[in-house]
C-alpha cells in the first residue's frame, strides 16, 4: 500500500552513517526517514573502538556510553611485543555498538527524523526527484535515497552503484571473566597482534566489565575461525574462566578504488555500503561519520543546484578519503599479502611505523605522509608498487 506522505530523503540502514545523515538533514529542516530491517536496539558484531579522529568530528558528546578509554597501544608480531606507546589523550574510546548505534538513532529522532525499524527494503522505482521505496510495510515516496545498509547493500544494487570489492573476514566475541582483575589489568590499553591469524591480526579491546576480542584476515575464505579464536585467547593467557558470548563472524569492506562510483542523481552510499574502511586496521566508523557529513552537505546543495550535483560526492570522497586510503592499501599489502616481508618490515621499522599508526588513528597525520617520514619505507613501497 502506498503512503501519501513524501520525504525529502529516505535513508536505508540505521548504523552510524545512516543515523548521522538523518540527524544532519533533519537539523537543516528536511523531511527525513530512516528504515532499518532489525529492531532497535540491535546487536552489531564490532570491536567497538571509536578512534580519536572519529570522536573529534562527532557533532555531539557520547561520554555517557563510553565503556573505557585507551591511552596505551600495544603492538605485537607473532605474539612478540614490538612497540608500546602511551599518550596523554584517548587514542580509542571503547563502546558497545548496540548502545552507540541506539544513541545515534535517538539523536536523529530528536532532530526530527522519522525512524521505522523492523522494516525490510524491497525495491526502488521512479525517476529523479520522484522515487518510490517499496518496503515490507508499504511504499514510501522520496526525492532522494541514501544507502547505509551495510556490505551487501541492496540500495547500492538498486542505484546501479554496486561494484565488486574485497572484504576482510572477521570473528569477534564478548568475553567475560569471573574475576574483575583480568579486565582491570587490561583497561586503558588495546592490543593489536599481527600474525595472530594468517594474513591478518588479532585485537583485544577492554570494555567496562569484559573484553571484546577478535581476529580479522584479508583471506576471503578461511576455515576454522573459531579454532583460531580459541588459539588466540589461549596464547594471550585469556582462556581460563572465560565465558565467551556472541561469538560471530562478519565481513569488513576494504581495498579502496578510485574508479568506484558512490552516487548518482537519485542517491548515494555511506558507511559499509560505500565500502570505505582502513585497509590496515579495518576501522570503518570514522569513514562512516565523515561520509555522512559530506553526504548531507552535498544533498543540501543538490536541492538548490539540481540533483546532478550529487555526483560531486564522488569527487569529494576521492580527494578527501580515497587518495589516502590508496597509500593505506599499500601498507596493508605489505603486511598481509606477503606476511614474511610485512613482519620483517614491522620488526625492522616497527617502532617508527607503529608510532605513526597511533598518530593516524588520532588524526594527526596520514598514510601518505607517513611513507615519507619513515626512512627507507618510501623506497620499499616504490619498488613494490611502481
Amino acid at each position: 500500500m502506498p503512503h501519501t506522505e513524501k520525504f525529502d530523503v529516505i535513508v536505508v540502514g540505521a548504523g552510524p552513517g545512516g543515523s548521522l545523515t538523518g540527524y544532519l538533514l533533519s537539523k537543516h529542516g528536511f523531511k527525513t526517514m530512516i528504515i532499518e530491517k532489525k529492531r532497535i536496539p540491535r546487536h552489531k558484531v564490532c570491536a567497538g573502538g571509536l578512534t580519536k579522529k572519529a570522536l573529534d568530528i562527532l557533532p555531539f558528546d557520547i561520554t555517557g556510553i563510553i565503556e573505557d578509554y585507551s591511552y596505551t597501544a600495544k603492538f605485537f608480531v607473532e605474539n612478540k611485543p614490538v612497540f608500546t606507546r602511551t599518550v596523554d589523550y584517548p587514542i580509542v574510546a571503547m563502546v558497545m555498538r548496540d548502545a552507540f548505534d541506539h544513541f545515534m538513532v535517538k539523536k536523529a529522532i530528536t532532530a526530527g527524523t522519522v525512524v521505522l525499524d523492523g522494516i525490510t527494503f524491497r525495491s526502488l522505482s521512479g525517476s529523479t526527484g520522484n522515487l518510490n521505496v517499496e518496503t515490507s510495510e508499504g511504499t514510501y515516496r522520496t526525492r532522494l535515497v541514501v544507502g547505509a545498509d551495510g556490505v551487501n547493500s541492496k540500495i547500492a544494487e538498486a542505484l546501479g552503484l554496486q561494484a565488486s570489492r574485497n572484504v576482510m573476514t572477521a570473528i569477534e566475541g564478548e568475553v567475560y571473566y569471573g574475576d574483575s582483575d583480568t579486565v582491570k589489568n587490561l583497561s586503558q590499553s588495546f592490543h593489536i597482534d599481527f600474525g595472530a591469524i594468517p594474513r591478518g591480526y588479532g585485537w583485544i579491546f577492554p570494555k567496562s566489565d569484559h573484553l571484546s576480542i577478535g581476529l580479522v584476515t584479508t583471506l576471503n575464505k578461511i576455515k576454522g575461525l573459531k579454532n583460531y579464536f580459541k588459539s588466540y585467547i589461549t596464547s594471550k593467557d585469556l582462556c581460563a574462566n572465560a565465558e565467551i558470548r556472541s561469538l560471530k563472524g562478519h565481513f569488513l569492506p576494504y581495498r579502496p578504488d578510485r574508479r568506484k562510483v558512490f552516487s548518482n542523481n537519485i542517491g548515494l552510499l555511506v558507511g559499509d555500503a560505500a565500502g570505505l574502511a582502513d585497509p590496515v586496521t579495518g576501522e570503518g566508523i570514522y569513514y562512516a561519520i565523515r561520509e555522512a557529513q559530506i553526504a548531507s552537505d552535498v544533498i543540501l546543495q543538490s536541492f538548490s543546484l539540481g540533483y546532478e550535483h550529487l555526483e560531486q560526492y564522488n569527487n569529494i570522497l576521492k580527494t578527501e578519503l580515497i587518495n589516502d586510503l590508496i597509500f593505506a592499501q599499500r601498507m596493508a599489502n605489505m603486511l598481509y599479502k606477503c606476511p614474511a616481508l610485512g613482519y620483517w618490515i614491522l620488526k625492522t621499522y616497527g617502532k617508527e611505523i607503529l608510532k605513526y599508526q597511533v598518530d593516524i588513528t588520532a588524526g594527526k597525520t596520514t598514510y601518505s605522509e607517513v611513507q615519507h617520514k619513515v626512512p627507507g619505507l618510501s623506497t620499499i613501497m616504490s619498488i613494490l608498487f611502481s
